[in-house]
């Protein structure tokens, strides 16, 4: 049975602008971003299956078209916010490790990407991501595990 999607929208819209605002960093594009979450889960929404939360559903969309949108173009120049905020070595550094933590998940074989930015960003359960996956939660706990190891490893490189 598919879901009622104007009631998906009103209970799920905030939560997954919000989650995408995290991602990207940028009111904006975190708008733009939530409603093609919301266009493509219209036209895909009999592909829905309900073995994980539509929460989780409309977060890998979101994942997915962020990612997207990330290899097309460069990384965003310094904010002048975050630089009168911290002065402009701290906000440079800060700036500089973000990007660097976002080239290492960029990095991160799909399953394990995939749940660090559900989990880590989203603040989805692992138990949720592993039924999306149509895994066990004890692969998600491993998967999580790994994949910060991965992250570990691939940060201490860079910087």
């Amino acid at each position: 049975m598919e879901p009622d999607f104007a009631a998906v929208c009103g209970e799920y819209y905030d939560r997954v602008y919000r989650f995408l605002l995290v991602l990207c960093q940028d009111p904006h594009q975190a708008e733009d971003l939530t409603q093609e979450v919301f266009y493509r889960a219209l036209l895909h929404i009999g592909r829905y299956e309900e073995r994980g939360q539509i929460f989780t559903w409309l977060c890998s969309i979101g994942k997915n078209l962020w990612f997207s949108q990330c290899r097309k173009k460069p990384p965003e120049p310094l904010s002048p916010a975050l630089a009168a905020r911290f002065g402009p070595e701290d906000a440079l550094s800060a700036h500089e490790t973000q990007l660097a933590l976002r080239r290492a998940i960029s990095t991160l074989p799909e399953d394990y990407r995939d749940v660090v930015i559900l989990h880590i960003y989203g603040g989805i359960s692992l138990k949720e991501i592993s039924a999306l996956k149509g895994k066990s939660e004890s692969w998600g706990k491993v998967t999580y595990y790994r994949a910060r190891q991965l992250l570990k490893q691939e940060l201490e490189g860079m910087l």
